[in-house]
Formats: C-alpha cells, structure tokens, sequence
C-alpha cells in the first residue's frame, strides 16, 4: 500500500483512494483469517497488485462455496425424493408379495409363517435366516446362563452376609449384656486419683531437687578448710538420706505413671469408657482362642 506524501493529504480522490483500500485489506484480512482457521496467516508483500489478486481469489472462493451448497441442496432433495419413491414402491412389493404367500399357505404354512415372524422380532435380528436365528438364539441362550450363574452366586453371598450378620448381632447383645464386659464402676475416680497423686508427687519431686541443690550450693559455700572433715561427712549423710527419699519417690511416681499408662486412650466418659474396655477384652479373648487353638494344633 502507498503511503500518503503531504500532496496527499490536500488531494480528496487520493485520500478515498487510501480509505477503499483500507477497507479491501481489512476484508482481506477477516477472510484470511476464516480461512486459517487460527493459524498464523503467511506474511506477504502489500501492494495493489497482491490485493488484486487477493481480492479475485476470494470472490472466487465465495462463488464456489455458494455453488458447492446449492449443489449438495440439490443433492439432498434428490435423494430424499429417491428414497420416498423407493419406499413406496418398495412397500407397495411387499404387501402384494405377503398377500400372495398368505393367500396360497395352508394353515400350518401361515403358523409357521407366523413363529418364524415372531422369532426374528424376539431374537432382533435382521433377517429371518435360520442360521442368523440359529446364532441368535445360541447367544441368547449363552446370556441367560450366565446371568443364571451370577444370580446364584448373589443369592449364595447375600445368605452368607446374612448369617455373619446375625452372628455380629449377636456378639454385640453379649458384649452389652455381660456383666465381665462391664467397666469397674470406680474406674473413672481411680484413674482422677492416680493422676493427682502423680501431679502431687511430680510437685515434690521438684521441691526435693531444689532443697538438694540448695544445700549443696550452701554447703560447699560454708565449708572451710578447718572444718572441711566433719562438715562434708554430714553434708554427705544429709545428701545421701535426702537421694534415698528422692529416689523412692521418683519409683512412686513412676510407678503411677505406669499404672495410668494403662488406662492411656480410654475416653473421659464413663459409658464410653467401658465400651472401649469392653471391645479391647472381645479383641483379648479372641487372641486367647486363637493362641489355645494354634497350640492344639500343634500338639495334634
């Protein structure tokens, strides 16, 4: 495209010229772009004779496209009304030739008509071909077994569910309805006990290192070296008698946590509580069966 020079700007064909090719281009532009369908359009010089070209190429682009539709129009319309024809003339035959045999069948003829009719409608097969029916009805026969087979197998499972169901219910009234699944009414004030003395004795524990280490620092601080002798023996008599209480304490303590270890999981509701007892001793009780008959086994 021409660039416009300072005459241009004061000529009025000249600038109309410039617009009316804008417009071509920018047309131009729009069928390309349709016609790549989103792909890069190649890059090409811009000139008045490109857009010539381009512009012949695509009326002539219109001028086939509107053809090709009114040809595949025609088309269309022609087979549809060689396809009414067909089937008019087509069901006219039939009738004629069913009213022919129907007419010249005996009676077992027109029965026997009629089951293999019937037999290909059932069957959904397309043609009444004996063979076709044949394979048909083999695969039919084929399908239903199978599915015979599989709803055996369900009912069988279902009976199984069944009884394994009856069987958990069962267990489950035992667990709830036998007193030795019963959680110890003292269980939840045993264990609140326990971990208050625990707190308690922590507490003292703490008390007793402060006042040994205190009398340590004390001790060393006081000792001089006239009486280095007897005072260090008492010191030391203090601090083993004091270790000995502090260590029995310490094996108290631990021995509180060991025993609120074992109730370690349980929840703080009584009534859950004793459901999570009870399902631990089925679990426990199961194991022992489990061990008696491993070792029956074994010994027989």
């Amino acid at each position: 495209m021409d660039s416009l020079t300072p005459q241009d700007l004061f000529s009025p064909s000249k600038a109309r010229q410039q617009r009316e090719q804008a417009a071509d281009w920018a047309q131009i532009d729009s069928w390309l772009s349709y016609k790549y369908s989103g792909r890069t359009v190649p890059t090409f010089e811009r000139n008045e004779e490109t857009l010539k070209v381009l512009r012949e190429l695509a009326a002539a682009n219109e001028r086939a496209d509107e053809e090709r539709m009114v040809l595949e129009r025609v088309e269309r319309e022609a087979a549809r009304e060689l396809e009414d024809v067909e089937s008019k003339t087509s069901n006219t035959e039939n009738e004629k030739l069913l009213e022919a045999i129907k007419h010249n069948l005996t009676p077992d003829g027109q029965e026997s008509l009629h089951a293999l009719a019937t037999t290909a409608v059932i069957l959904n097969t397309p043609t009444t071909d004996p063979e076709t029916l044949a394979h048909a009805l083999i695969s039919h026969t084929q399908t239903s077994q199978t599915l015979t087979n599989n709803l055996a197998h369900v009912r069988t499972l279902q009976g199984y569910l069944k009884k394994q169901h009856a069987l958990l219910r069962e267990q489950l009234h035992t667990i709830q309805s036998d007193p030795a699944f019963a959680t110890p009414p003292t269980l939840q004030r045993q264990t609140t006990e326990q971990i208050r003395q625990t707190k308690h004795l922590r507490a003292k524990i703490r008390e007793h290192e402060d006042r040994l280490m205190a009398l340590q620092n004390s001790g060393r601080a006081a000792v001089t070296p006239a009486s280095r002798g007897v005072s260090s023996a008492e010191a030391i008599a203090d601090m083993l008698e004091q270790q000995n209480v502090l260590d029995g304490m310490r094996e108290k303590v631990e021995a509180l946590e060991r025993e609120v270890d074992m109730y370690k999981g349980l929840p703080a509701d009584k009534e859950a509580a004793r459901r999570e007892v009870a399902k631990l001793e089925v679990e426990l009780d199961l194991l022992r069966r489990r061990r008696d008959d491993l070792f029956a086994n074994l010994v027989s």
